[in-house]
């Protein structure tokens, strides 16, 4: 089935954008980027959101230039069949890649925080079980699963922030700029890792009612985004100050120390089911995007007898292609920034410069 059959409205995509790409940052990001920038990690959210909009704006142009179309069905036609075709294979890797680091997170964080004697290959069933279950119904579905779950985690991350403010000591942002500008670029780089995943409209877009408007709407749901892990980065460091860099996710810290005196504490529970429920649609939404990439490529009509084999195989690769956490964190903070680059914002440019230049799509017209 095509994507274009497959309805949702704007705001359902920018409330499936949001923990689509933001939920694994909000928990580990503060600790990598507190360890290259110190007290001015907060900064690395504003830093990368020129670098995320250059995604949304790059994917929104070829969206208006090839309606209805995802980027593995257009890229043939613009660079040539064979170029086009490596082009598609690559971003099948990247979504298959990404996946299995989503779910090699879920079961790191659920075997450390709440389930220590289950084995992660149990996890991992139950999660990319439950993901292609969701993906089977395709985008809509996901959509209002975002929808129903983005504005309660907006209220309870707010709610922690509140309990936890006369806690937080601002003197330990002090002071700004100390080490100079250089490591907030670098913490805004890795961060642009993690925001720059809006490449998921480059196959979510067809799928919107009206693609200009759910492009609109993924710049609300970028400035979203920037607003949650900056105060959430801000918090953070006032709370533990460079300590947060030692943390493996420092929010789950900051939610442990939330209360409102003896009445309300230890909250951290919510913060756990929250992020399950956050990762769980980002595994879910990556997965289609997997999928959909795999049977456009292959010419197969129909993505969604796929799931649940791809499941398979994203499980069975998170399992395989990382021998540890501390692994995964050295992976996120070296590797993944400069690997990304190529997937965001190299091949949609590449892409979109070669359409402009040989007069390819509509808006050529």
């Amino acid at each position: 089935m095509h994507p274009s059959k497959l309805k949702m409205s704007p705001y359902q995509l920018a409330m499936l954008l949001i923990p689509g790409i933001a939920s694994t940052a909000i928990l580990g990001l503060p600790a990598i980027t507190v360890a290259f920038a110190v007290q001015d990690a907060w900064m690395a959210g504003l830093v990368a959101c020129p670098a995320a909009g250059l995604v949304i704006w790059i994917t929104g142009a070829l969206a208006r230039r090839f309606p209805h179309e995802t980027i593995i069905e257009y890229a043939p036609r613009v660079l040539g069949i064979i170029p086009g075709k490596v082009v598609g294979a690559l971003l099948l890797w990247y979504f298959f890649h990404l996946d299995a680091a989503i779910a090699r997170e879920f079961s790191d964080f659920l075997i450390t925080t709440s389930l220590p004697n289950t084995p992660a290959s149990v996890i991992l069933g139950f999660g990319v079980v439950a993901s292609a279950l969701a993906v089977r119904y395709g985008p809509e579905i996901l959509g209002r699963l975002g929808e129903l779950f983005t504005p309660l985690a907006f209220v309870m991350i707010t709610l922690i922030v509140v309990m936890v403010f006369s806690k937080l000591d601002f003197t330990l942002l002090q002071p700004t700029f100390e080490y100079g500008v250089r490591p907030i670029l670098v913490s805004g780089f890795i961060t642009q890792a993690f925001m720059g995943q809006f490449i998921l409209l480059a196959v979510l877009l067809p799928s919107v009612t009206d693609a200009t408007k759910g492009v609109r709407a993924s710049y609300w749901a970028l400035g979203a985004m920037v607003i949650l892990i900056t105060a959430v980065s801000l918090v953070t460091i006032a709370a533990f100050g460079v300590v947060s860099a030692n943390f493996t996710w420092p929010f789950l810290k900051v939610a442990r120390i939330a209360s409102v005196g003896p009445i309300l504490a230890r909250i951290d529970p919510v913060i756990i089911a929250l992020w399950i429920g956050g990762s769980s649609l980002k595994l879910a939404i990556h997965l289609y995007a997997t999928t959909l990439c795999f049977a456009q490529l292959f010419g197969l009509p129909d993505y969604r007898p796929l799931a649940l084999p791809m499941g398979a195989l994203v499980g069975a690769y998170a399992l395989g292609h990382l021998t540890n956490i501390v692994e995964h964190g050295y992976m996120l903070s070296y590797f993944w920034p400069p690997y990304t680059q190529l997937f965001h914002i190299v091949i949609p440019g590449l892409i979109l410069a070669v359409a402009v230049l040989s007069g390819k799509g509509e808006s050529s017209a």
